[in-house]
């Protein structure tokens, strides 16, 4: 059984309402994956209740910890206006129609200035300030289905990040955003509102791998990013990884809390890490949002009000914090298949020199030691795997699936871990490089060689599984680890 690790965190709204959520789960997406509320008698929620439920909790008959917040009004009530632009077959429904004309008027009276705005738009809304104005506008394009520039989308993002707009605001202005399908400015937008390429810092070391993993982390498969690393600096190869130490509302097993596990301080700069990366004993290094972006880690929970993720929670990913002197490379995990493509692409419009993107478990770029029924042209597989070199200036496109049993693991299943935990996943690791065999073992083995070998750094998966293995023969890959952590934990360096 899974033992997930607990988090704390200290509420920022009130809320939220689980049946205003479920209707948000069927409401706040896609022209053609929204399901309009109360087509069936049995479907739940129906609309009449749903907004009865609203009314009680803008006037106060909820307990808190039961009411709407305003941050889910906001995402729901955007969702509803914008319907107006999706397809017939998921527009409002006649049920929708008439619970909407049955509460119009009390609606109307009980609704605060922001919330009628985005069910009127027409009608307009005096911003409270001009960072808040920046949003407002934004939602004048949104709410019609019209998308934005990069230098508008990473204003907005970059006031949706601050304290100066209305919750409401925020949780419309990122559900508008996801269901009018991000254009690739605007996923540039949301990169570079976090980390804008301007702050990236060179360092010296001659390569570093860039690994982005979703910030959710993992509540079924085992998590090798951080041996991975460990791996690749015994090899010379240097690495980066950034997440948090949880993210809400899956809350699974991220890096930070394996570091956390093995003693490690997380809590380094930008400069602390860029310090370890260097570091001739370490050769990796990881940074926490909540050190390089503390506004974006702040806004965790709202991420739990508007249901669905926000556009954020894909690019986060692609961060880039450092730049090598010769070869920069990044390795990124996705699961809605589409975003692969922008996300590859800013990797090659910032100059790396080869990226790679794979469709692994829990979207994250991990291979699982099975490929099951592989890849077709409408269909991606688990360990598919896509990217570029950069060869001479030019772009080099590859895909292909990355099938184990090919590079002699023969397994009939991916196997998942007794327990999932920070804890457990940290025995297991250094358990593995200190020769431990097994599915841990495995993992780590094939996810350093494939990715060594797809980003082009060893031209023959053969040579990349035997180097990887030998340094998790020899101890040095847990050397590195151990070096990491002691270092992480200098006065020197903290």
């Amino acid at each position: 059984m899974a033992d997930f690790d607990s988090h704390s965190y200290t509420p920022v709204y009130p809320g939220p309402n689980d049946d205003l959520l479920e209707a948000q789960a069927r409401v706040c997406t896609g022209p053609h994956q929204t399901r309009p509320l109360g087509i069936n008698a049995s479907d739940f929620p129906q609309p009449e209740p749903l907004l009865e439920t609203l009314l009680k909790s803008l006037r106060g008959e909820l307990p808190e910890s039961e009411a709407a917040s305003a941050a889910q009004m906001g995402a729901f009530f955007a969702a509803m206006t914008l319907r107006a632009y999706f397809p017939k077959a998921t527009q409002w429904s006649p049920a929708e129609q008439a619970a909407f004309l049955k509460y119009n008027s009390a609606l109307t009276e009980q609704l605060p200035p922001e919330i009628q705005y985005l069910t009127s738009p027409e009608n307009g809304y005096v911003p409270a300030n001009p960072t808040e104005a920046i949003v407002v506008n934004a939602l004048e394009k949104i709410l019609q289905s019209k998308h934005l520039g990069y230098a508008e989308t990473r204003a907005m993002c970059k006031a949706i990040l601050s304290d100066a707009v209305k919750p409401a605001f925020k949780g419309a202005a990122l559900i508008g955003q996801r269901m009018n399908r991000e254009t690739y400015q605007e996923v540039r937008g949301y990169l570079d509102a976090f980390f804008g390429p301007e702050e990236v810092q060179p360092i010296d070391v001659a390569e570093l791998t860039h690994f982005g993993q979703p910030y959710d982390g993992a509540t079924r498969y085992f998590r090798p990013t951080l041996f991975v690393a460990a791996v690749r600096a015994a090899l010379g190869e240097a690495s980066l990884l950034h997440s948090v130490d949880a993210m809400p509302p899956k809350n699974g097993v991220t890096e930070e809390t394996i570091l956390n596990a093995l003693g490690a301080n997380t809590q380094l700069s930008l400069a602390q890490t860029a310090s370890l990366i260097t570091d001739e004993s370490v050769g990796f290094g990881y940074i926490s949002q909540r050190e390089y972006c503390p506004s974006a880690y702040n806004l965790r929970e709202l991420r739990v009000h508007i249901k669905k993720r926000p556009p954020w929670a894909a690019t986060e990913k692609a961060q880039q914090f450092f730049s090598a002197r010769e070869a920069n490379y990044m390795v990124l995990g996705y699961y809605h298949i589409g975003y692969e493509k922008p996300l590859l692409q800013l990797a090659w419009e910032r100059g790396f020199d080869a990226a790679v993107a794979v469709k692994g478990e829990e979207g994250t770029s991990h291979y699982a030691l099975r490929l099951g029924k592989p890849s077709t042209s409408d269909r991606m597989a688990i360990n598919y795997s896509q990217g570029f070199r950069r060869v001479n200036g030019a772009r080099e496109d590859f895909a292909l699936d990355i099938d184990p049993e090919i590079h002699g693991f023969d397994y009939t299943r991916s196997l998942r871990p007794e327990v999932v935990s920070a804890a457990a996943f940290a025995e297991a690791g250094v358990a593995a490089l200190s020769g431990e065999k097994g599915h841990i073992y495995d993992r780590i083995l094939l996810n350093t060689a494939m990715v060594d070998y797809l980003l082009g750094i060893c031209p023959e998966p053969k040579d990349a599984l035997a180097r990887a293995q030998s340094v998790m023969e020899d101890g040095s890959a847990l050397k590195r680890l151990q070096a990491y952590i002691a270092a992480s934990n200098q006065s020197s360096v903290v």
